[in-house]
Order: structure tokens, then C-alpha cells, then sequence
């Protein structure tokens, strides 16, 4: 007697829904992951052209970031920085969307109108939240990781804080606009905007999809002290997204986290220091007690908004 898995395996692929959407999502998948590396091969191979135009020897990241050390390379170094941002965030996804949803790219963006109430409460989750960082932050820089991974976390600083660098308010919006806008268009559309929602139409299981985005997010910036809280910042902006229906809340919300963190550092004199990330232990009753006005903030939301983010097929 035939069993039933086998009978499936003999049934024409028309037949088999599961597998044609295993199938495509996989499909998806690798073209996403294509189109990104093209993109990036795009922009070093047009980086290596100016270099070479200009004469400048540029053999690693680190000597492109040096150059900010110079105050006439400086802006055309951050156009650089902004360039490799719009084509790896902002022109592959939309590669991808138009090959894959051609026909449905503004139902597939989900650029909707949101309860106006969700931008205080998820940004205010999102505050509340920030001590629960600040702790896991402290006790995992206190562990003794492999040199490897500690590098990481240097090459990140001293990354940003050449990024960062600012002499005039004109420096201000230029930063903003680099760290701050761009990251929170980019960044969603691909993280929230594709790979939530890809993995959500793949097992119809938007928490699943949330936490797995998040993790996936946290990864990519490439530190291993922050990998925690911007995991954190991820399930939050992930959330958002769920409950709104829409990209632009998350967006918003990144963009002013993002801005909010260049505006203070501007402020600060561009005076903060790697050794200055970590000042000391948050005590644990307030931590206690900001996760519990995060889970009430989250239960309200789940009580009060309806999740709004529906799959989008092929």
C-alpha cells in the first residue's frame, strides 16, 4: 500500500501547493541575496574607478574611513557611505520588488495610514526599553570574548566616530540625513518591508517572522556587545509594523532614534569615546521596572489595535 507521502511525492508539482511555495520563497530568497551582492559589487567596483581616478589607495574599509581625517575628503567620503546605503537598502529591494511583485509594488510597500496613537506608544515602548539595554550591554562587554569578535566591536566605534565627526550644524543635517534618514528608509523597506513579510507569507506565522528578522538585523551590524539591543530595536520595529499595517511607522521610528542619537552626540562635542559606551551598571530594580512598563505598553497596544499586516502573494 502506497502511503501518503509517497502519493504526494508522485503528484505533479501543480498539485502540490506546499511545495511550489517552499519553492518560491527559497527562489525569493537566493534573488534577494543575489541582487544585494550586485549591488555591492556595484558600488566597489564604482569606488576602486574614483580611487583610481583620483590616485588614492584604498585597500580596506579602514582607509576609506581614514580619509575622514581629512577635511577635503569629507564629504565626498559620506557621499560614498550614502551611496553604498541607497544601493544596497533602497535600489536592490526595489529590484527585487519589481521583479518578483510587478503589478503589486504599492500594495507590496504597504506605505499606509496608521492610528495616529501608535507613534507615541511604540516609540515609548522603544524608551522604555533602553535600560534593559544598557544592562545586557554592560554585563556582555564584561565577558571575555575572542579577539575576533572584540575587534569587531572596536572596528564598529571607531567606524561610527569617524562617520560621526561633525564641525557645524551643516555637518548636523548632512549626518542626519546619512545616519538618520537613509537607514530608516533603507533598512525597513529590506528588513520589515521584504524579509519579515517574505517569511510571513512562507509559515503564516508573523511572530515567527518578527523574531527571526530581528535576530537577522541585530547580526548585521556587526557587533557583538550591541547584537542584544539591536535585536531589541528590531522586535520593537517589527511590532510596529504588525500592529500598523504600514512601513511608515517604522521607518519614522528608526529615522528618530537614529536622529535623536546624532543630534546627542553633536551636542556632546563628538566627545564619545568607546570606553564611554559603557559607563556603569544599571541597578536592577529600574530595569525591573521599565520591562514592566514595556509589557504593559505592549499589552495595551495588543488590547487596544488589531494586527493590520497582511500576507502579500505573488
Amino acid at each position: 500500500m502506497v502511503s501518503h507521502q509517497k502519493r504526494n511525492i508522485l503528484l505533479p508539482l501543480y498539485l502540490q501547493p506546499n511545495l511550489i511555495l517552499k519553492t518560491a520563497f527559497i527562489v525569493r530568497a537566493l534573488s534577494l541575496i543575489g541582487i544585494i551582492i550586485g549591488a555591492l559589487l556595484l558600488f566597489n567596483g564604482a569606488l576602486m574607478a574614483v580611487a583610481q581616478y583620483y590616485d588614492i589607495q584604498l585597500t580596506s574599509e579602514d582607509d576609506l574611513f581614514a580619509l575622514l581625517k581629512d577635511e577635503k575628503y569629507t564629504l565626498a567620503v559620506k557621499s560614498i557611505v550614502g551611496l553604498n546605503h541607497f544601493l544596497t537598502f533602497i535600489a536592490a529591494p526595489f529590484v527585487f520588488i519589481f521583479i518578483f511583485y510587478k503589478g503589486k509594488v504599492i500594495r507590496y510597500l504597504q506605505l499606509n495610514h496608521f492610528p495616529p496613537p501608535l507613534l507615541l506608544w511604540f516609540p515609548l515602548a522603544l524608551f522604555f526599553l533602553y535600560p534593559l539595554m544598557g544592562f545586557l550591554t554592560f554585563y556582555i562587554s564584561q565577558l571575555e570574548l575572542p579577539a575576533f569578535m572584540a575587534e569587531m566591536d572596536i572596528d564598529a566605534m571607531e567606524t561610527l566616530n569617524s562617520l560621526l565627526k561633525m564641525d557645524s550644524v551643516g555637518d548636523l543635517f548632512i549626518n542626519l540625513f546619512l545616519i538618520a534618514i537613509l537607514p530608516g528608509v533603507g533598512e525597513e523597506l529590506l528588513f520589515r518591508g521584504i524579509i519579515q513579510k517574505e517569511i510571513t507569507n512562507r509559515w503564516h506565522n508573523p511572530h515567527l517572522a518578527i523574531w527571526v528578522t530581528a535576530f537577522i538585523f541585530g547580526v548585521f551590524h556587526f557587533q557583538i556587545v550591541g547584537l542584544l539591543p539591536k535585536m531589541m530595536i528590531g522586535l520593537v520595529l517589527g511590532y510596529a509594523y504588525y500592529y500598523s499595517g504600514s512601513l511608515i511607522l517604522p521607518m519614522v521610528m528608526h529615522a528618530l532614534n537614529n536622529g535623536f542619537a546624532t543630534l546627542g552626540y553633536f551636542l556632546a562635542g563628538n566627545k564619545i569615546e568607546e570606553q564611554d559606551a559603557v559607563v556603569e551598571n544599571i541597578p536592577i530594580i529600574p530595569v525591573v521596572i521599565s520591562v514592566l512598563g514595556f509589557i504593559m505598553i505592549m499589552t495595551f497596544i495588543h488590547n487596544q489595535y488589531s494586527p493590520a499586516n497582511p500576507e502579500i502573494n505573488e
